[in-house]
């Protein structure tokens, strides 16, 4: 399981300074992945609650996270008992669109900090069987729940070109029209079902345009968040946030795109103009420069912090 290298978190070792951790303070990682976030507050003596929908993720993070900090594992759709006060740390498995709604049923506190990192962990991208690298050629799934019903390769199989081509949009793909065609075209003779197949069309679609990413990489950007709901999900969870929150506490939202930023912004900006939020940095927080030595995929992160006031 630990075979893939641990996935670097955005901004890890900054959130102590950025979010003020201390002891007794108590901070929500809406997407554990391999834990970096919640180690990093563990670490500084934080309470921690911690979200994941994908369970080989949380087995992960407990593998990577020390020993000492042993959590209380909760199923989100088996919660029958509230949670002890005294817990240190406390992992949840399930989406972070119900996390008001668990609150509730574990009876949960207010928190000081909270913070959703929307990407993918390294070990999500590139775990076989998954399907959501071009490096792999495997089925193309990209569901990081299974008990999600519709795959990338059922989507590419049922939209129309006008569908596709909005759908490859979301990823800022330029060549999203051409794309669609070209897919809507191919697979009457052969479906699209692997990775492998799918790469190899943006490819030839692309010519194989140099860049400093891989041709396909949007248009696989672009058809994992349609299979996972990602947008949808972030609409459902940001309202929830200021509800579990306590006066003058710190909520961050970390995205990968321009997107999910834009959904982002646009409610901070909402919920400030409401007198609810207060800004706490004008322009979103980028990776220095020594952390993209260390980690070039967080090139595009933007990590965006609002304070409670209300």
């Amino acid at each position: 399981m630990t075979k893939i290298e641990r996935h670097f978190s955005a901004f890890k070792g900054e959130l102590k300074d950025l979010f003020g951790f201390k002891n007794d303070y108590t901070f929500l990682d809406l997407t554990l992945g391999d834990g970096g976030h919640t180690q990093e507050a563990l670490d500084a003596g934080c309470k921690v609650i911690s979200f994941d929908i994908d369970h080989e993720a949380i087995k992960r993070a407990v593998e990577f996270v020390p020993e000492k900090y042993s959590p209380l594992v909760f199923d989100s759709e088996l919660i029958s008992l509230p949670a002890p006060k005294d817990f240190s740390w406390i992992v949840i498995r399930g989406n972070f669109v119900k996390v008001g709604e668990i609150f509730k049923k574990l009876q949960l506190p207010k928190v000081d900090g909270i913070m959703a990192d929307l990407g993918p962990s390294q070990y999500q991208v590139l775990s076989p069987d998954r399907g959501f690298s071009f490096a792999i050629d495997e089925p193309l799934d990209m569901r990081l729940d299974k008990n999600l019903g519709v795959t990338a390769a059922d989507l590419l199989a049922v939209l129309n070109e006008g569908e596709l081509s909005e759908l490859f949009m979301l990823g800022d793909e330029p060549f999203a029209k051409p794309l669609a065609r070209i897919i809507v075209k191919q697979r009457q003779a052969n479906p699209i079902k692997t990775t492998k197949q799918l790469a190899d069309i943006v490819y030839k679609v692309k010519k194989g345009r140099p860049g400093k990413i891989h041709p396909a990489t949007q248009v696989f950007m672009a058809l994992r968040m349609v299979v996972n709901l990602e947008r949808e999900n972030i609409s459902l969870l940001l309202p929830q946030l200021q509800g579990i929150l306590k006066k003058d506490g710190l909520l961050g939202v970390i995205s990968f795109h321009s997107g999910e930023d834009k959904l982002v912004k646009e409610y901070l900006t909402s919920q400030i103009e409401a007198g609810l939020l207060a800004e706490v940095t004008k322009k979103p927080i980028v990776p220095s420069k020594s952390e993209l030595l260390i980690s070039p995929r967080t090139r595009s992160a933007k990590l965006r912090i609002a304070k409670k006031i209300n």
